[in-house]
């Protein structure tokens, strides 16, 4: 046992040099040197590629499904007795999967990422039966498991993974697997949940817990992800001169750690919280510019939602024309692209209204709430809410 694992422990202190290796090239090269050399076939190695495809998914997830295939290829030409035995590689096999399924969701492909957790699960299964999470990989595969869910909107079965994390992190029995942090990305990512299912209250509570949890030193971009969601729910439920209060510094932190749409999203906010404030020019400015930069980045689902935030300002202020003309333009973006049947119902709704000059601000406001619901729950349909939004 001491033997295999020390070699665990030198497989994981090479892992860095095999992967220097092969990061230069092609994929279908590194697989095919991976399949044909023994020396790539190490434990460590797949962690490593595990954890590289975790960096990549969200900056090039296609990039990250190619690192995910690569640990799995490695976990399953791995023999019984490289480095660790009996099954314990069971486990490894599972955690490979479980990274597989894992990018291919941030893919967008959630049928294939389905059926990579199915094969995760029925590995690790055959491993944890017989040595429990021997190697502490069990909160990482639940935290990818939970994640998926989120994706698919099974928020029952998300709610109940990461309650069993935090568990683990915050009470379990096992002093090794104790971790704050940890348990605060638990909480931090079931927050994210509550948001998209219309809950922002609960998610702010749940942030505002996780804020004293989490470390800046341990993972910058979850503290960036903590305090912009916040924000963004403060602005949700019209706190906003607490939002207001909070936005220099995640601004500062956005711009620190933040990749292109982040800022471009925290600027959504900084717009909200100024047509909270009752600054109406400077936040129609502010989501003028955010519109167009959705469209540039064929985003029409965001596009919409801002010009019905735009519309519902230029109809408190009596400006029919524009509310005209910004409902064609909105119309004409969603007929462009590849969205659901009944958004489309409802922006087309809307332009009717708008060119009957019958739109209001509570109309608009009405819309974009079915909108981001329909994102939540795309079983809804607009045609049981017309007689409500039209009272």
């Amino acid at each position: 046992m001491v033997d295999s694992l020390n070699a665990l422990v030198t497989s994981r202190a090479e892992a860095c040099e095999l992967w220097a290796d092969l990061e230069p090239l092609r994929f279908e090269d590194q697989y095919y040197l991976v399949r044909t050399h023994r020396r790539y076939l190490t434990w460590g190695f797949c962690e490593l590629l595990c954890e590289e495809s975790l960096r990549l998914a969200t900056v090039d997830a296609a990039r990250a499904v190619e690192r995910a295939e690569i640990a799995v290829l490695v976990s399953d030409l791995l023999k019984d007795d490289e480095p660790v035995t009996d099954r314990r590689l069971y486990q490894l096999r599972g955690y490979a999967w479980a990274h597989d399924g894992n990018a291919r969701r941030v893919l967008g492909d959630l049928r294939s990422a389905e059926e990579s957790f199915a094969i995760a699960e029925a590995w690790w299964e055959a491993g944890e039966a017989a040595l429990g999470d021997c190697l502490g990989y069990e909160p990482v595969v639940l935290d990818l498991k939970a994640s998926l869910r989120i994706a698919q909107r099974r928020f029952p079965e998300a709610f109940a993974l990461l309650d069993r994390i935090y568990a683990i992190h915050q009470q379990g029995d096992r002093p090794e697997h104790k971790d704050a942090h940890l348990a605060g990305r638990a909480l931090v990512t079931k927050a994210l949940a509550l948001a998209e299912m219309n809950e922002p209250e609960k998610s702010i509570e749940l942030l505002e817990q996780a804020e004293g949890m989490v470390r800046m030193e341990r993972d910058p971009r979850l503290v960036l992800c903590l305090r912009h969601n916040l924000l963004w729910d403060l602005t949700t439920v019209e706190r906003h001169e607490e939002a207001a209060r909070r936005l220099p510094g995640v601004v500062a932190l956005c711009r620190e750690l933040g990749n292109p749409l982040d800022l471009i999203r925290l600027r959504w906010a900084e717009g909200k919280i100024a047509a909270g404030l009752g600054r109406s020019e400077e936040a129609m400015e502010i989501l003028g510019e955010l519109r167009q930069d959705f469209v540039d980045r064929d985003m029409a689902y965001d596009a919409a939602l801002v010009t019905l935030e735009l519309t519902e300002l230029y109809a408190r202020k009596g400006c029919a024309a524009e509310v005209k003309e910004l409902s064609l333009q909105m119309a004409s973006i969603f007929h462009s692209q590849d969205v659901p049947r009944e958004a489309l119902a409802a922006l087309l709704f809307f332009q009717n209204a708008a060119q009957r000059e019958r739109v209001t601000a509570e109309l608009a406001r009405e819309i974009a709430s079915f909108l981001q619901q329909l994102r939540a729950n795309p079983a809804l349909r607009f045609e049981r809410r017309k007689s409500r939004i039209l009272e």
